[in-house]
């Protein structure tokens, strides 16, 4: 039996050198039962979790949208004890090992030898892709039974050496969050109070964060899965985020888009195009139902043993896994006959956007920018404001009314405190707010006189100031869209949908993709503790 609380002197920041080394072994097995599962679920009792520093972790930002603009700063979200991701972690953007990776980081606790094995692989990773991209530059004005025939060849050949590239990402993966003997383990769950299907959580909003939550760590930390589950479980976890902010108390900012499509490789995204066959469609519909099958199936299985010891965990994931592979290589062959057709659909011309003269533009753009910094002021103080407003304090031997009592008034405390900053800022702000809105009148006025002598090519009616801009742009989206897939987007294309790539060939590709997109690097956030979910961006 744990005492409640340690009897040993934890510090307050992570050991450095020797003496951090020297103390481990005092938290090796804690860390390793607190990983396994909870201990009050595992023996019947309910001991208190053993008291160790928080767990700082990043995730990776995920695939974008086919064509979608790369933002240059990380969403808004809960930035509670964050850090900024260390610059390392860039080079690993698509690797399963990112999370634990980023741990060991900002610990300061990577080691010579992992940092050793992790350069050999990067190198190794970087030999096979540049065979691959260099075989599709000299491919790039073959026939297409040439290329088929060359793709093949190839895929054949390197087939062995991706798969052992691959093993040795697993390989770092599981040292990584172990560590070895003499190092501190950096599972996600390892301090962890709470599991879906054990806990009582205070509100269905704290259960659906803890699905997303456990969903997403199984992706990077579990053990029994192949590459294709692990990017499948990601995809699942996306949904599953969109459903818990939907949820929360304030409403969600940030949507996705209804008509951007998961395809293949897993967690990259397209949006269909409009001039689709109804075979195709008709492929198209049974690929998504097929997928969802296989998705739910891995959702549902590490749902269902969060509350399990490790080892039966895994080998259910393990079982899973055997019984899964044949569909996922149906799948893939569904997947290669939609890349097959949507090859030969042709896309819809670019339509000329109507015609605005270049200082009316100017002052839109103007407008929109002010506009932009103003909003940014309100949402910083509405943020600052819903951040001193003290969270409650949860426990599950709570009567369920009081917890969600507790909850409800923090609800409408931070509701409170969001209205009282934005009757203050437009207060302060009102001369500022005064003026734009004079310039928007003035816009408006001028976009109806521009508009009033054109007329919409799709229907013929007249533009009227709303449907002119909105035309206008419609329009250039699509031009920039165009654009960003020509040119920044162009190895994602080809990963997800030039035929003739075998599985593995796509991951690696799509896993260079990810680098190379150069999106901002989310910050850190604390694995999870207590007895109920925080909540994540």
């Amino acid at each position: 039996m744990f005492p409640a609380v340690s009897p040993f002197p934890w510090p307050a920041a992570r050991f450095a050198g020797a003496a951090r080394r020297g103390r481990r072994w005092v938290g090796l097995l804690a860390a390793a039962l607190v990983a396994a599962g909870p201990l009050g679920a595992q023996t019947g009792g309910d001991l208190p979790p053993i008291q160790v520093t928080p767990l700082p972790v990043c995730f990776p930002p995920s695939a974008p949208i086919l064509g979608d603009e790369i933002l240059n700063e990380v969403a808004p979200g809960i930035r509670r004890f964050s850090r900024n991701a260390p610059a390392e972690l860039a080079d690993y953007v698509g690797e399963w090992f990112y999370p634990a990776l980023s741990s060991r980081l900002m610990e300061d606790d990577l080691g010579r030898r992992l940092a050793s094995r992790l350069d050999a692989y990067r190198n190794a990773r970087g030999a096979l892709l540049n065979e691959l991209t260099e075989k599709l530059v000299t491919l790039n004005q073959a026939d297409e039974a040439a290329r088929a025939a060359a793709l093949r060849e190839l895929a054949a050949a390197q087939r062995p050496r991706i798969l052992a590239l691959e093993k040795e990402a697993e390989d770092l993966r599981r040292e990584l969050i172990s560590g070895g003997l003499m190092d501190w383990n950096v599972h996600w769950s390892r301090d962890r109070g709470w599991r879906v299907g054990n806990t009582r959580f205070a509100a269905d909003v704290f259960e659906q964060e803890a699905r997303f939550q456990v969903v997403r760590a199984a992706a990077f930390y579990y053990d029994g899965l192949l590459p294709e589950q692990r990017a499948l479980l990601l995809e699942a976890a996306m949904e599953l985020r969109t459903r818990a902010r939907a949820i929360r108390p304030p409403p969600p900012t940030r949507k996705e888009d209804p008509r951007a499509m998961f395809f293949s490789p897993a967690t990259a995204r397209l949006r269909l195009p409009a001039n689709l066959s109804p075979a195709l469609t008709e492929k198209i519909g049974h690929y998504n139902r097929e997928k969802a099958e296989l998705k739910n199936e891995l959702r549902d299985a590490v749902l269902a043993h969060d509350s399990s010891w490790t080892i039966r965990r895994n080998q259910a994931l393990v079982d899973l896994a055997e019984r899964q592979e044949p569909r996922l290589a149906a799948l893939d062959r569904l997947a290669e006959e939609i890349r097959a057709g949507l090859s030969a659909v042709r896309a819809a011309p670019l339509a000329a956007p109507p015609q605005i003269p270049p200082s009316l533009i100017q002052r839109i753009e103007g407008y929109n920018r002010d506009r932009r910094v103003i909003m940014r002021e309100f949402e910083s103080a509405v943020q600052a404001a819903e951040q001193r407003v003290e969270r409650p304090q949860l426990d599950r031997s709570m009567p369920t009314d009081e917890r969600e009592n507790r909850v409800r008034q923090y609800a409408a405390e931070r509701a409170a405190a969001r209205e009282k900053v934005s009757a203050q800022f437009q207060e302060s702000a009102k001369d500022r707010l005064e003026e734009m809105r004079q310039r928007y009148v003035a816009i408006r006025e001028d976009l109806a006189l521009v508009a009033s002598s054109q007329f919409d090519r799709e229907t013929g009616k007249p533009f009227d100031a709303d449907s002119l801009l909105r035309a206008y742009t419609s329009a250039m989206e699509k031009y920039d869209a165009f654009g960003r897939e020509e040119v920044i987007y162009r190895g994602y294309r080809l990963a997800m949908l030039l035929p003739g790539l075998s599985r593995e060939q796509r991951r690696l590709l799509f896993n260079a993709v990810m680098v190379g997109l150069a999106q901002p690097l989310p910050p850190s956030e604390q694995a999870p503790r207590g007895q109920q979910p925080e909540f994540r961006s």
